[in-house]
């Protein structure tokens, strides 16, 4: 083995040994897997347990209706053990409630059976109910020291009205160990759920001390445009890292998630029922499935292990928001709690221009709302106000587009002396060079319109999920939310529906008139007579896009083209054409250094001219 070879396997091995120690995990990784490992591992037990004492029980159990009373009481003892007296009482409800929500909660399962939100109402016109009684479910299961597993929606708790905001459900086992949800209404849409044991780890078992929780949550029709809605509602998540991700919401989605979570979202497009603990959820699943029947959207499903403490330690506390998908009411939440929660990010937004939305349009328009109730005329100020924030770019824009005007005459010249396509290369460069003499520039009204289009985009994301504009009327739209279906057709067409938006159709017609406008008088360069059909096909696109999106966003659009028709008239009136064209001419006399750019690109046009040449002698 030569030198070299020796050199290179110790390298290799070096390298190797490098990326071990590299790639090895951090205290802080091993300790989070083994946490999962250890979560995994309890639920695989768990249900291990279920196989064996469903096996165990099966053959013997009979239906609680058949048996005699002390039959009945033996059985419950054999399944249930200390925690049999729980199993019989009288279903009873509670509520608690403020001028904004309803709370009901069932001494059967102590839990939360229904919520109903009284300052909102749903498409027929009655309160908005994110949780509808007999349809929800809210259950914990465990697993007792004895090996029986023990569903909490199969007992009766024990209430207790502490004051008008707080109620307390307690399970209590013969031997007087307790364990409790102690639930406060909190402010307008919160409700604190403190987790209280007392001696129930000597219920539970001691290898799965914890709450296996289950919560299913249809969600409900309540806007008028099913589709809409259906895409605007599904399942989210904060990650412990601080990550939030929302899940797929256009078709059936199962996620199971490693590590913690915050808390888990079940969303709709304008509605949220947020359920976040203090201490985090482990081995959290998540399945989201589509429905057809006529009043639900989807079922949305998780799973979730919630630790407890023993008596005396800390207990996780559950904080459950019930309510409006209102980014500035979260915001203060998120604040409030002071533990880096991000529940404004449910809120739908867009990603890349979301900042728009967040530092500029939502600040202006609740600053907005403290002076007027008319939402037309705060959609309309807005308008105005970014219009007049994005002027000096339209300005910009416009004296670009006036310079290529009035070298029209100059660009004709110029194709009629270099005609067809053979003095195509010298067609161009000698009209490069007369704008570049000028002063004027093809594509120098596009970058301030390019720059024009984020708040374009941020506008078409923050319109339709807007919780401000829900159920305000203007004009003949009775929802500036949802479509203003004016005009019904007999049949549906697709991509459009079987109505026809007015705001969404005038807007259509303005966006053909500004963009025919806004061609008028430019140079008709060869091979551009396609252009010419831009302003159809663009317009087009967006009725096809804005015909079943809200009112509100199609208005807006259509003042802004308004306005912008507007401007395009001052403008040319205080710009004086003859003097930008003296001005121009003044500018072609002045010697000019060229780039290296236009150099490079002279010569290449050059080397192209020579090689039709030589073509056309062949």
């Amino acid at each position: 083995m030569d030198r070299n070879t020796i050199i290179g396997f110790v390298l290799m091995g070096a390298v190797l040994v490098l990326f071990t120690w590299l790639g090895r995990p951090s205290e802080e990784q091993l300790a989070e897997q083994q946490r999962y490992n250890d979560s995994i591992a309890a639920v695989q037990q768990k249900k291990e347990a279920e196989a064996t004492l469903i096996a165990e029980t099966a053959p013997t159990t009979l239906p609680l209706t058949e048996m005699s009373d002390s039959a009945l009481i033996a059985e419950r003892m054999r399944v249930f053990g200390d925690l049999a007296q729980a199993t019989s009482g009288t279903e009873e409800t509670l509520t608690l409630e403020n001028d904004s929500i309803s709370i009901s909660l069932s001494t059967k399962g102590g839990m939360i059976v229904s919520s109903e939100l009284k300052k909102y109402k749903d498409y027929r016109g009655e309160n908005v109910r994110l949780i509808r009684e007999g349809e929800a479910e809210f259950n914990y299961t465990f697993i007792t020291n004895t090996n029986r597993i023990i569903n909490t929606k199969d007992l009766f708790f024990s209430p207790q009205r502490v004051d008008d905001k707080t109620i307390r459900m307690s399970l209590i086992t013969e031997n007087g160990r307790e364990l409790a949800f102690v639930y406060r209404l909190t402010d307008r849409y919160r409700v604190n759920v403190q987790v209280e044991n007392k001696g129930f780890e000597q219920v539970i078992a001691s290898n799965a001390f914890y709450l296996d929780g289950q919560i299913k949550l249809p969600i409900y029709q309540n806007e008028k445009s099913r589709k809409t809605e259906s895409n605007y509602s599904g399942l989210a998540y904060e990650h412990s890292s601080g990550d939030v991700e929302k899940l797929n919401t256009g078709k059936d989605v199962k996620e199971d998630i490693s590590g913690s979570v915050k808390w888990i979202a079940f969303r709709d497009m304008f509605f949220s029922t947020i359920v976040y603990s203090d201490l985090g959820l482990e081995s959290v699943s998540l399945n989201s499935k589509l429905n057809s029947d006529e009043n639900h959207l989807k079922m949305l499903e998780s799973k979730f292990v919630l630790p407890l403490g023993k008596t005396g330690e800390a207990q996780p506390m559950l904080t459950m928001y019930l309510g409006p998908n209102d980014y500035s009411l979260l915001k203060s939440i998120d604040t409030d709690m002071g533990r880096d929660t991000q529940f404004a990010k449910i809120v739908d937004m867009g990603d890349w221009f979301r900042f728009i939305n967040i530092w500029l349009v939502i600040p202006v328009f609740n600053f907005l709302e403290t002076m007027f109730s008319n939402y037309g005329l705060i959609i309309f100020l807005l308008t105005l106000f970014i219009k007049l924030l994005l002027s000096p770019f339209t300005y910009k824009s416009f004296i670009a587009q006036a310079k290529m005007r009035v070298l029209r005459p100059q660009v004709e010249e110029i194709n009629k002396k270099y005609p067809g396509d053979d003095n195509m290369m010298q067609r161009q460069r000698a009209t490069m060079e007369l704008y570049k003499r000028a002063g004027a520039s093809s594509l120098g009204g596009c970058l301030p319109m390019l720059l024009q289009m984020p708040f374009l985009i941020a506008m078409y994301q923050y319109f339709p999920t807007s919780i401000n504009l829900r159920g305000e009327s203007f004009l003949w739209a009775s929802d500036l939310s949802t479509y203003d279906d004016i005009i019904h057709l007999p049949f549906e067409i697709p991509f459009i529906g079987s109505h026809i938006s007015l705001f969404c159709l005038l807007m259509t017609i303005t966006q053909v008139i500004y963009m025919k406008i806004s061609q008028a008088n430019q140079p008709d360069a060869p091979g551009m007579q396609a252009m010419k059909l831009m302003p159809y096909m663009m317009s087009i696109m967006l009725f096809v896009f804005l015909n079943q999106n809200a009112s509100g966003l199609s208005y807006y659009y259509l003042l802004s083209m308004l306005i912008s028709i507007a401007q395009t008239g001052v403008f040319r009136l205080a710009i004086n054409e003859k003097k930008l064209l003296a001005q121009m001419e003044e500018n072609k006399k002045k010697p000019m250094k060229k780039s290296k750019f236009m150099q490079r690109l002279e010569e290449m046009q050059k080397q192209q001219m020579e090689l039709q040449k030589q073509q056309k002698r062949k």
